[in-house]
């Protein structure tokens, strides 16, 4: 379902977004991009506080992991959503 927004457009804008075929569809595009642009942001922070702490680089600990049982990374999840 699309719920339509009203936007304030200044004439440069309106020339601007007059000569987009979907204009709508653009900005949603623009919109998307800027949240998985963000959340790329975090999750690279996540990354970097992660092998700070560990001090070993994402490609060590996933070596780790891929190297334990289902079961015990299971159990190791479960710790940490306890955390």
């Amino acid at each position: 379902m699309k719920i339509q927004k009203i936007i304030s457009l200044d004439k440069e804008t309106a020339e601007l977004a007059a000569k987009k075929s979907n204009f709508s569809g653009w900005v949603r595009d623009k919109l998307r991009s800027e949240r998985n642009q963000s959340e790329g942001l975090i999750h690279t922070n996540h990354i970097r506080e992660l092998e700070a702490h560990t001090e070993m680089s994402s490609r060590e600990l996933l070596w780790h992991l891929e190297q334990r049982t289902q079961e015990e990374i299971k159990a190791l999840v479960s710790l940490l959503k306890k955390i």
